[in-house]
């Protein structure tokens, strides 16, 4: 026994060795440089993203390696923009990598998020597309306004005399997240989920579940034995993690399995297409373009994809929006003119539609993508595997199986291309003829060709209008009926010392990288306007 634990730690010994000498001088990428240990095993990735901070430390790392480094021994990471459009451009020759597969929970499973190849993937998205239409979101627009008025009742519901009009401190966190599943619930299903009622309600813990099952599959994403992972899967391991998953996930999955059999009952009473014209609905009602029948008859397909559009249209959007109204708070300049746009474009909340008007508020918008800038909704990098015949990045060719990428958080706080990066400043989104003012029209393009909180290409999110409507609908029509203010003596949310370089300014809105976002705060006090 003792020859053979002997044997076995030789073994182990010899492989370890041979693995990192084959990583630090005969790999593809050994030149690459990066941080020693990133480049002879992926554990410093995976550490990073089991603590949260992996967006902070690929910053880092661009701040000492430069505009490229090694994040793991198969993982070349960017910070420009000519690398980002040959990564994620329509003509790069990329694909998701098998970081994306972790998220399937069996062999059965499709989606748009997970497809395997070009062919696959291009044939659901554009099923896909079918729902984000502008004869969508002019429909959606007053969905979302009805749930946006009443979350303004309920914030300033508890305002009073002894606190000068001043609502009770609200934890925006918990609040945006409440108004997010309301809405996706009634985009989605046509149905009122009243989460951000007060009061007991059971649904109230599914974002909160959702982004605990988008940690799990990123941390496996991310982990040393991936590979080892997927291997396992179709081999008896998906059996096992079926029995042994946790309860809420079980609840989760009942949760859309449930609306989506109320749905097809209901169809198969009432053919009507006018009852419901919802997400759900165009999904059973598209059409596959090559047999000219409903694309969506396989029942784990429809319901993979309506998982994913709840996943991706409830947090993604709220830690947008929760960064806004961070750096709106914490800017009294900034808020105050934001403030005064929308009330002078708008006599009435019930203006504040989808529309020209809306549109036409420039420095709303402008709030929105330095929010986006700062706030992502995917601090991290999209991972892309290079196809067979390699790929020229900005400038260099890599061979085919290598995983490259860009983390949107760390482009975003690039000083040779936003100079203060690292200050909340609408103004740099607007072009200017007065030679007083920072940006001119060539300032202003350089950043928008910098700037993809979306991505692009064949692979960008399908659902990007809906989301940029909801950021400039739902702060709209916030600013029309409310003032805001940080409440006293609250800082959550913002920087702190303890938490290390790239994340001590208390002027910047934090949050943790788990694929998406995980946040906290801001707390704020808001009471009806008093002008």
């Amino acid at each position: 026994m003792a020859q053979f634990i002997a044997f076995a730690v030789c073994l182990g010994f010899s492989y370890l060795f041979g693995t990192t000498l084959d990583n630090l001088l005969f790999h593809p990428l050994g030149k690459t440089p990066g941080p020693l240990l990133a480049r002879i095993n992926s554990l410093p990735s995976f550490y990073h993203a089991c603590k949260g901070d992996r967006h902070v430390w690929i910053w880092q790392n661009f701040e000492i390696y430069g505009p490229k480094f090694r994040a793991a021994p198969n993982l070349i990471l960017f910070n420009s923009v000519r690398a980002h459009n040959d990564i994620y451009g329509t003509r790069a020759n990329t694909f998701r990598s098998s970081f994306y597969r972790a998220w399937k929970r069996s062999e059965d499973e499709i989606q748009t998020m997970s497809s395997d190849d070009h062919a696959s993937h291009t044939k659901m998205r554009k099923l896909l597309n079918l729902i984000f239409t502008e004869q969508s979101l002019r429909a959606w627009s007053p969905i979302v306004s009805r749930n946006v008025d009443r979350w303004i009742e309920l914030l300033t519901g508890t305002s009073g005399k002894e606190t000068e009009g001043w609502s009770q401190p609200v934890d925006m966190a918990t609040s945006v997240d409440m108004l997010m599943f309301d809405i996706v619930g009634e985009l989605c299903f046509g149905q009122t989920f009243n989460t951000k009622q007060p009061g007991e309600n059971d649904l109230k813990k599914l974002p909160r579940l959702i982004m605990n099952m988008v940690t799990t599959g990123y941390k496996i994403g991310k982990s040393p034995l991936l590979t080892f992972f997927l291997f396992l899967r179709p081999r008896g391991l998906n059996k096992l993690l079926e029995r042994a998953q946790k309860k809420e996930v079980e609840q989760y999955k009942a949760f859309t399995q449930i609306r989506v059999d109320e749905r097809l009952a209901t169809r198969a009473v009432d053919t009507s297409e006018a009852k419901h014209q919802d997400m759900l609905n165009s999904l059973l009602s598209a059409i596959d373009p090559d047999t000219n029948e409903l694309a969506y008859t396989n029942q784990n397909h429809l319901l993979s994809e309506v998982r994913l559009l709840v996943l991706t249209s409830t947090d993604t959007t709220a830690s947008t929006l929760c960064g806004l109204f961070f750096y709106l708070a914490h800017n009294p300049r900034v808020l105050a003119k934001a403030t005064a746009e929308v009330r002078a474009t708008f006599e009435s909340a019930e203006e504040i539609v989808h529309g020209a008007k809306l549109s036409g508020c420039k420095y709303l918008r402008a709030c929105s993508d330095e929010a986006l800038r700062l706030t992502p909704p995917a601090p991290g990098e999209l991972p892309r595997e290079v196809l067979p015949g390699g790929a020229m990045i900005d400038g260099h060719h890599y061979p085919a199986g290598t995983v490259v990428g860009c983390s949107p958080w760390a482009m975003g706080r690039d000083e040779s291309i936003y100079g203060d990066a690292n200050f909340y400043r609408p103004e740099r989104w607007l072009p200017s003829d007065d030679p007083r003012d920072f940006y001119s029209a060539a300032d202003v393009l350089k950043l928008k060709k910098a700037h993809h909180p979306f991505s692009i290409g064949l692979l960008n999110c399908a659902g990007q209008n809906l989301a940029l409507l909801e950021l400039s609908l739902i702060t709209a029509r916030l600013l029309w009926a409310v003032d805001m203010r940080v409440a006293p003596g609250q800082n959550v949310g913002q920087g702190r010392e303890e938490l290390g370089w790239g994340q001590r300014s208390a002027r910047n809105y934090v949050v943790k990288d788990a694929w998406l976002c995980l946040k906290e705060g801001p707390v704020l006090q808001f009471r009806v306007r008093m002008d």
